[in-house]
């Protein structure tokens, strides 16, 4: 699986809204901001995350975004899906026709075992476990005088 830039801002951008679930929207140039996200790129991307049910916007004045349900019921997985979709390790994966070597190539099954690890993690990892380990990560780097 190849993670594009679009993924990667996508999980930290939920990241972001996870870390403040419950107090309301959150504007997308906050999110922009904290996160070093393009702006007009991460409100692509909200609008995907939000047409697949994962993130709820609201207009006006206190307006902008946030998760749609608990960050423990979103996993990664759902993630990716949502703005990345199906990205096979190899393209013989999804068409064994792709690669004459196919029927036989032990190659092929390493590459599934792969791909079934990896949707596994993506599956079993929510985005609370995430900003959990992050925010852990986060007061562990801090330095005091």
């Amino acid at each position: 699986m190849k993670l594009t830039m679009k993924g990667d801002y996508g999980l930290r951008a939920m990241l972001d809204m996870a870390a403040y679930y419950g107090q309301g929207p959150i504007e997308s140039a906050d999110i922009a901001r904290r996160q070093y996200i393009p702006e007009q790129y991460l409100d692509q991307i909200l609008m995907a995350l939000r047409k697949e049910g994962l993130v709820k916007s609201v207009r006006g004045p206190k307006g902008g975004h946030m998760l749609a349900k608990p960050p423990s019921q979103i996993s990664m997985a759902q993630v990716m899906q949502a703005l990345e979709g199906y990205v096979p390790p190899m393209e013989c994966l999804p068409n064994p026709d792709f690669c004459k070597l196919s029927p036989g190539c032990a190659l092929r099954t390493v590459w599934q075992q792969i791909d079934e690890m990896t949707q596994h993690i993506l599956t079993s990892t929510t985005i609370e476990e995430l900003a959990q380990k992050h925010q852990t990560g986060v007061l562990e780097t801090m330095y005091y005088i």
